[in-house]
């Protein structure tokens, strides 16, 4: 894993390297920056608006820039960034980068790893949330893609040459009584194609990210906290899945931190080799979770807290929440995971 941190005096970011063992529970984490890149980026770059207030008042200070990072756990990065650079590669200690410059377009708004974004080593896939009609971005070093879609976005991602898109629509009858889900997929000759999700229409809920809940792509699935949407299946299809939602329950009964009073907002998802990883903010505003499960099912998890101080502690858990091992460490603005 990568620990990125904000110095909004150097007005840089900086990635430290950490190898963790989910099952055993041990962490190795290399104190000297791998790579450091440029920051200067304002409040008006980052997504903390959209969620509401009591996310902006937990976000202060820890908050990275809307520089995207994808990362296959290699010696080599893509950063995604509207920052001017003289080379499209950038060498830092033990770690690269090649340089996809954007400009006028919109880049990734992050909370911790919640984004609306999706990024390949050559491509950032993006959309522009909160509105009825959306426009989502396929951005490359040549060029900026748009297209227009039907309802909320609230996730994206490509997989064998299609792009993917889930959006959210109001069904009929008194606006705001139900919503329910489109999956778009575009192939490779701008050809769109749009079916509704099964067994997505619910009553009195939204999807929408200021309600917290959010669809990340992995391994051919949108994910959100307990379910998933299949795009291969033929016809996608709103599927809960209990070993995640047991796996979320263990890790928000391992300590007495305050949860959220209402639905806790979805972690972003990733597919790494054989693991399903989920980071973010699971179940309160005080810890940031990574989680990994093989066949969806927890194997080990780890929590960062507290988050409204410098230093916290990254402490380690097995399957059952078992507390295995404590690391102090300074307060990392985001955790980024290999995906492949």
């Amino acid at each position: 894993m990568l620990l990125r941190y904000t110095d909004s005096t150097q007005h840089e970011d900086k990635l430290l390297k950490m190898t963790w063992d989910p099952e055993k529970g041990t962490a190795d984490i290399d104190t000297n920056a791998a790579l450091s890149f440029k920051n200067t980026a304002t409040k008006l770059d980052f997504w903390v608006p959209l969620l509401g207030l009591q996310y902006g008042v937990s976000a202060e200070g820890v908050l990275p820039s809307n520089t995207a990072i994808y990362w296959n756990g290699a010696d080599k990065i893509t950063l995604f960034t509207s920052e001017e650079y003289s080379s499209e590669k950038l060498q830092g200690n033990g770690l690269s980068a090649d340089i996809v410059t954007v400009s006028a377009t919109p880049l990734c708004k992050q909370y911790f790893n919640a984004a609306n974004c999706y990024t390949t080593s050559t491509t950032l896939y993006s959309f522009k949330e909160g509105s009825p009609i959306s426009t989502i971005y396929e951005i490359t070093s040549a060029e900026a893609k748009t297209t227009t879609l039907q309802g909320f976005t609230i996730g994206i991602g490509k997989s064998d040459e299609k792009t993917y898109a889930l959006t959210s629509t109001i069904g009929e009858g008194i606006p705001g009584s139900s919503e329910y889900l489109l999956l778009y997929t575009i192939d490779p000759t701008g050809s769109i194609s749009q079916q509704t999700v099964q067994n997505s229409k619910f009553e009195n809920f939204s999807y929408r990210s200021d309600n917290g809940v959010w669809a990340t792509f992995a391994d051919g699935n949108f994910y959100t906290t307990g379910a998933k949407i299949n795009v291969t299946s033929g016809t996608p299809k709103y599927t809960q899945v209990q070993s995640l939602i047991d796996g979320f329950q263990v890790i928000s009964s391992a300590t007495a931190l305050q949860p959220f009073g209402y639905a806790a907002p979805s972690p972003a998802f990733y597919a790494y080799k054989n693991y399903l990883l989920a980071v973010g903010q699971t179940f309160s505003f005080d810890e940031l979770t990574v989680a990994a499960f093989k066949n969806e099912k927890l194997v080990g998890f780890i929590l960062i807290t507290p988050l409204d101080k410098p230093e916290a502690n990254l402490v380690t858990y097995d399957a059952t929440g078992k507390q295995l091992n404590t690391y102090s460490i300074q307060k990392p603005a985001q955790v980024v995971v290999p995906q492949s």
